[in-house]
């Protein structure tokens, strides 16, 4: 399929439906910690990037096909999903077609929009992120457009928050020597307390990030973790499960999900084994897209991980 994929195992969300209605790499952001690559279409436009009509066939295709296998339909994929300008239209379409709630997994630059606000007021969890508690490293970390402005984002978020009727949970994306200082943990917790989310999620880049500089904080941390934000769910650690494939074409189904979420090797051998096709194809087959420059594969925290090249 071209838009939706999964169901995927979440760290959060359990299994989860896939739904990307942006380019692969089409983004507002230009995040140094990025797992899916270096942002090739860097724009702030919002337009129907896909034709609506055709992600709405696929949704009810694999919505039919995966009755029960999931719990949750994410909006979210190889790009910013806001973007999408229709992006209501979808999501109350795929709340007519499941009885699954639907979260919209998003950097959180155009909650100031009441057109997003609106949009977005139809799903039932939305999951932004803040790694920062000032601008300057707000344009450090993330690298947004030059027109997302700082206060107006965090403006966003309390706006938002006010109206929503769901869960709205907060991610926070901790880098080693970057925000992860207790004086930039109090900066970011001070922004929250403002906010108030529902929830905070503590995140640490467990997939090999755009910038090889980037690196996972020492386990110290977790101490002034405990003290500044008291109630916070860890889930910094890798996700469990296999994912779900709808054919026997390796080469199409594993690109189609590396596009979205690159992936250890032993979680594709685990979803791609069978009978007939087990470890040692499987990685010959890996080496052959490797060779053709399909796909890299990266050695990053002691796991061997594949991932689209996009470079």
């Amino acid at each position: 399929m071209k838009y939706v994929y999964g169901p995927v195992p979440s760290r959060r969300l359990g299994k989860s439906l896939g739904i990307d209605p942006i380019p692969s790499k089409t983004c507002n952001y230009q995040c140094v910690y990025c797992q899916l690559g270096k942002t090739t279409d860097f724009t702030n436009i919002r337009k129907n990037y896909f034709p609506k009509k055709e992600i709405i066939i696929e949704m009810k295709k694999a919505i039919k096909l995966n009755e029960n296998k999931f719990d949750y339909i994410t909006f979210v994929g190889s790009g910013e999903p806001t973007l999408y300008k229709d992006l209501k239209d979808l999501i109350l379409r795929a709340k007519d077609l499941s009885k699954k709630p639907v979260c919209v997994i998003t950097n959180g630059s155009l909650l100031y929009q009441k057109e997003v606000q609106n949009a977005l007021m139809c799903s039932d969890v939305v999951l932004p992120s803040l790694d920062a508690g000032d601008e300057k490293l707000f344009i450090k970390i993330n690298r947004p457009h030059p027109s997302i402005n700082f206060e107006k984002l965090i403006q966003g978020f309390i706006d938002f928050k006010k109206r929503f009727e769901g869960r709205f949970w907060i991610e926070v994306m901790l880098l080693k020597g970057i925000n992860d200082t207790k004086e930039e943990l109090l900066k970011i917790k001070e922004k929250l307390d403002l906010i108030k989310p529902d929830r905070i999620d503590i995140n640490v880049p467990i997939r090999p990030p755009v910038e090889k500089w980037v690196k996972i904080p020492d386990k110290n941390i977790v101490s002034d973790l405990n003290v500044i934000f008291d109630n916070y769910t860890n889930i910094n650690f890798p996700e469990e499960g296999a994912f779900n494939i709808y054919s026997y074409d390796f080469e199409k189904e594993v690109l189609s999900i590396l596009e979205r979420h690159p992936m250890r090797q032993e979680q594709i051998i685990e979803s791609f084994s069978s009978s007939s096709f087990g470890k040692d194809k499987i990685i010959l087959n890996l080496k052959k897209l490797k060779s053709e420059k399909k796909i890299k594969e990266i050695f990053y925290n002691k796991q061997i991980f594949w991932k689209l090249n996009i470079d």
